[in-house]
């Protein structure tokens, strides 16, 4: 492996080595080998020995416990519970067995295994039956039908077998039902898993109800298989609702081979992270002897592009949103070897067994410990393997550790949200669904089963033609009349688009998409990547009946960028503060409150053109913003000093980089996946009795997830000890950390004097600026008029004094008929995507547009001498007496702060033969022709945002 390091030229940071380790064997259990099965096993291991976890497992199924086998990759867990199921079967003929794997990938690969082992052992090739998406509904029924042993996905379980529990059918399978198999445990954690408990709870609940009042009928028995993870028999206790015994890494009796675990200093992220990655495999192909290889990169649309830039047919790409006959093609090659390598995002974590992968390749520090250990069992199962890991020289110094501490630490635990009220709510909703076939009464239905705290009241609220809250109406109306399938377990609350080959009702099905992802790869005139071919997209159709992206064939691939803009809505009063949880000082707050929270996507580039929709669609009606809101909770952030407030160069650097290393180290402390947490350091609003006020001293870090749950709990109990790792971080990681020693140390210090205390009134926070977040003049929005929502559209923002006391409150006046009425602000209702957020100065009457910034755009960290500005060239608005001008930036300069103040940045123009000066925040861009480079304005030097 040093050999191979060395012709791979790669620049080695640290190397790390697992080294191989000896098996442990016990003697199978002698009840299994004098029941019914026991003649196979004999056959199989003439010893009648295995690895001593498997004996350990077997002797706990029998006696009658729900089991979870905790131990490594490769270490054998799946023998396990076939070998049980296949003892049950031989038993009791009439048994039944639910195997739940959570990808389609590692379904496909076992099912084979299972057939095998199955004929093997005397049963009928028709003993195992899988069903997925891409299984007939017919060809279902016939395979619960004939089937003992059914695998299956939580996802197929959720949408088609629960939605049929009425059928008799699927109530004959139940009534059987004997054991359930969950492979892969440690992936059933934050939202999906959240979702999964309630289904496994479901499902018991429906095997508990028809099979009542039938003697001798067994309950359902557990067997669990997961990766090392903290606590397993807790894990799947909070999953199932059901006790468990965890038999751990500790007790295992597998061998391993050698593994060489290497930290490549390189780029990690973005364009040139890819290039780095692609660099890398180019070596790997290039190898005198053949070496297959398994590369991961957290990007679905970074797969692609590698693997397009590496222009090899042995070569593919791997990711989720691709249809089934895709999948199966890409893992026949990859079983039969006619592939050399795969670039994957974690959609293969889990892993086909592919014995003879030698070399695995990670683009950046995996977001989890449990990630990275699944990862490196990809490799090294059948020889020695390497794993190589691309990544800054200190991209674990900036976050308190080093690579050894990375790989040596207890891996984090699993968490569950299963106290989410939307994600109960959707559950509920099908619950409802499958007690009303199954004749099912709700008293017997919440004592018979452990249900999380909270659920009975949501319960309630969920059944059909009952009141509810209304900030359930939107996911109500996800449901529709239809739950099962309109809840998908991965992503409760976010609408999924298919993507569609076509401009007609004839387009044809290419994949599936997420709201939250096509915002950021699929947008009107996005270049989307799919299997390797490039698709323009040309427009989103959302209605009652279709929601779908339709795209064409682009002959060449031009790379597109997202131009995104979040805003955040919040208030600190006593109803938004979560459970009084807010410290306060002299100087600032942190408290945890529920937040709104927009996502839109306003335009995109190619190279260093800017396309704005608001400029498009005047054109083309389909190049039209398209956005996502969400309600949510976070953890808030306010500090009223210079060096975090204001909206100069240093305090937004500042509160930009404590955003990213507070989300960085809270995911990393509390495994939490990257796409469930997110922070923003702009475009912030605070409700007060006059209306929403831009805040620009505060950040807010927040549950991207529908409904909020509370991710960021622990942010607040725990601030002073996540301030002391991120200041371990910078002096570990130097000028590579986000955020600076003296910042680390300045914000701990404000720390110090944080004290409990209550909500306040929101009248007695100011707004630094006097601007307003308001919507935009021309907004579509909806407002209640004698009971129902109609549309209206909004004319103008105004403070209006209704009661007559001085105190003026946000108002918007809106077109009704030939006239105009007015309506306050906290009465607008939002839909759709005709509205937005524009800045508004009610005593200038002057409006500004919010930040915007390009999608996953990361070229400035760890790049502090180099400052985002508005390109040379850029047209811009300026005063001029009483009337705005055109007028073109000629450069950029920076203004030195006085008296301690922070420096700013403004830019030169022409004026009268001479110069003007405009502040960088007073820049108003026209037209679509500007665009953002980076500058150093020590050698006045000038960068793409790209490199």
């Amino acid at each position: 492996m040093n050999e191979l390091t060395k012709q791979l030229n790669l620049d080695v940071v640290e190397q790390l080595a697992l080294e191989s380790r000896a098996e442990v064997f016990s003697d199978i259990p002698a009840e299994l080998l004098a029941a019914p099965v026991g003649r196979d096993l004999r056959r199989m291991f003439p010893k009648q020995a295995v690895w001593r976890h498997q004996a350990m497992s077997l002797e706990s199924l029998i006696s009658g416990q729900n089991t979870v086998v905790a131990t490594g990759t490769a270490s054998g867990k799946s023998l396990v519970f076939q070998t049980y199921s296949l003892h049950l079967l031989k038993r009791d003929p009439s048994a039944r067995v639910l195997v739940f794997y959570p990808l389609k990938a590692l379904a496909s690969d076992q099912f084979a295994r299972w057939r095998k082992l199955s004929v093997e052992c005397g049963l009928s090739e028709d003993a195992v039956a899988r069903i997925d998406g891409e299984v007939l509904p017919a060809e279902r029924d016939e395979a619960l039908a004939k089937a003992n042993i059914v695998l299956m996905t939580p996802d197929v379980c959720q949408a088609w077998l629960m939605r049929n529990v009425g059928s008799g059918m699927v109530r004959r399978f139940l009534s059987h039902l004997s054991l359930l198999v969950l492979d892969e445990a440690h992936v059933y954690e934050s939202v999906f898993g959240s979702n999964v408990a309630f289904l496994l709870r479901r499902l018991i609940n429906a095997k508990k109800h028809i099979a009542r009042g039938v003697s001798g009928n067994p309950g359902v028995q557990i067997v669990a298989a997961t990766a090392t993870i903290a606590d397993p028999a807790e894990h799947l206790e909070r999953l199932t609702g059901q006790p468990f015994k965890a038999i751990e890494d500790s007790v295992s009796g597998a061998p391993h081979h050698r593994r060489v675990l290497v930290h490549v200093a390189g780029a990690d992220y973005g364009a040139a992270g890819e290039a780095a990655l692609t660099d890398l495999l180019r070596g790997v192909l290039a190898l005198p002897q053949r070496k297959r290889f398994i590369a991961f990169i957290d990007s679905r649309q970074g797969t692609e592009r590698v693997v397009r830039s590496l222009e090899s047919e042995h070569v593919l790409p791997y990711r989720s949103g691709y249809e089934a006959d895709d999948r199966a093609k890409i893992e026949r090659a990859l079983r039969d070897g006619s592939l050399h390598g795969v670039v994957s995002t974690s959609a293969l974590e889990l892993g086909i067994d592919i014995p003879d992968m030698e070399i695995g390749v990670n683009l950046g520090v995996p977001d989890t410990r449990k990630a990275f250990r699944q990862r490196i069992g990809r490799v090294g199962r059948a020889t020695e393997g390497m794993f190589l890991l691309i990544a800054g020289q200190n991209a674990f110094r900036q976050f308190g550790q080093t690579f050894e501490d990375y790989l040596n630490d207890s891996v984090e635990p699993s968490y569950l949200y299963t106290g989410n009220r939307f994600i109960q709510f959707a559950n509920a909703r099908c619950l409802w669904d499958e007690m009303e076939v199954m004749k099912q009464d709700r008293a017997p239905l919440l004592s018979s089963t452990s249900w999380p705290e909270g659920f009975e009241a949501i319960l309630s609220h969920a059944r059909p033609g009952s009141a509810r809250p209304r900030e359930f109406d939107f996911i109500a109306q996800l449901g529709s009349d239809n739950p099962h399938l309109n809840y998908p377990l991965r992503q409760i609350g976010e609408a999924n688009f298919e993507i569609k080959l076509g401009r007609n009702d004839q387009s044809r099905r290419v994949g599936n998409i997420a709201a939250n992802q096509a915002l950021r790869e699929a947008y009107p005139g996005a270049n989307y990547l799919h299997l390797g071919q490039s698709y323009k997209v040309h427009q989103w159709v959302a209605s009652s009946f279709e929601r779908s992206i339709r795209v064409d064939y682009s002959k060449s691939h031009v790379p597109t960028k997202a131009i995104l803009r979040k805003t955040v809505n919040m208030a600190l009063d006593h109803l938004s503060v979560i459970d009084s949880r807010i410290r306060r000082n002299e100087k600032g707050l942190i408290a945890e409150a529920n937040l709104q929270v927009n996502e839109s996507v306003e335009g995109y580039r190619i190279g260093s053109t800017t396309f704005l929709y608001r400029d498009l669609r005047a054109e083309n009606p389909n190049m039209s913003r398209k956005q996502r809101d969400i309600r949510t909770t976070g953890a808030v952030i306010m500090i009223d000093e210079p060096w975090f407030a204001g909206s100069t160069l240093n305090g937004a650097a500042n509160r930009d980089a404590f955003g990213r290393a507070l989300v960085g180290v809270l995911a990393r402390e509390r495994s939490i996946s990257p796409q469930d947490i997110d922070y923003a350091a702009t475009n912030i609003a605070l409700m007060t009795d006059n209306g929403p006020k831009r805040v620009s001293n505060c950040i807010v870090i927040y549950d991207a997830v529908y409904g909020g749950i509370r991710l960021t709990e622990d942010l607040f109990d725990r601030f002073d000890d996540y301030l002391e790792q991120i200041l371990k971080a910078a002096e570990l990681a130097g000028g590579d950390a986000i955020v600076s020693t003296d910042l680390a140390t300045v914000l701990l210090s404000w720390s110090q004097h944080l004290e409990d205390g209550d909500a306040f009134e929101t009248e007695l926070l100011s707004s630094p600026d006097g601007w307003y977040q308001v919507y935009r003049p021309g907004s579509i929005v909806s407002t209640y008029h004698n009971g129902q929502l109609v549309a209206r559209e909004l004319v103008s923002p105004k403070l209006l004094d209704v009661l007559g006391d001085g105190n003026k409150t946000l108002f918007y006046s809106y077109k009704l008929g030939g006239k105009q009425a007015v309506i306050p602000h906290d009465q607008v209702h939002v839909a759709g995507e005709e509205w937005s957020y524009v800045l508004w100065n009610p005593e200038t009457n002057e409006y500004r547009e919010l930040e915007l910034e390009v999608a996953d755009e990361n070229a400035e960290q760890g790049q502090a001498r180099w400052i985002r500005v508005y390109r040379p060239g850029t047209g811009i608005e300026v005063s001029w007496y009483d009337k705005k001008v055109a007028r073109e930036i000629i450069e950029p300069r920076v203004v030195r702060g006085r008296m301690g103040s922070d420096d700013t940045i403004e830019y030169a123009y022409i004026e009268n033969g001479g110069y003007g000066y405009i502040p960088h925040a007073n820049v108003q861009p026209t037209g679509p022709d500007w665009s953002l480079v980076l500058w150093n304005p020590d050698t006045n030097e000038f960068r793409e945002l790209d490199s």
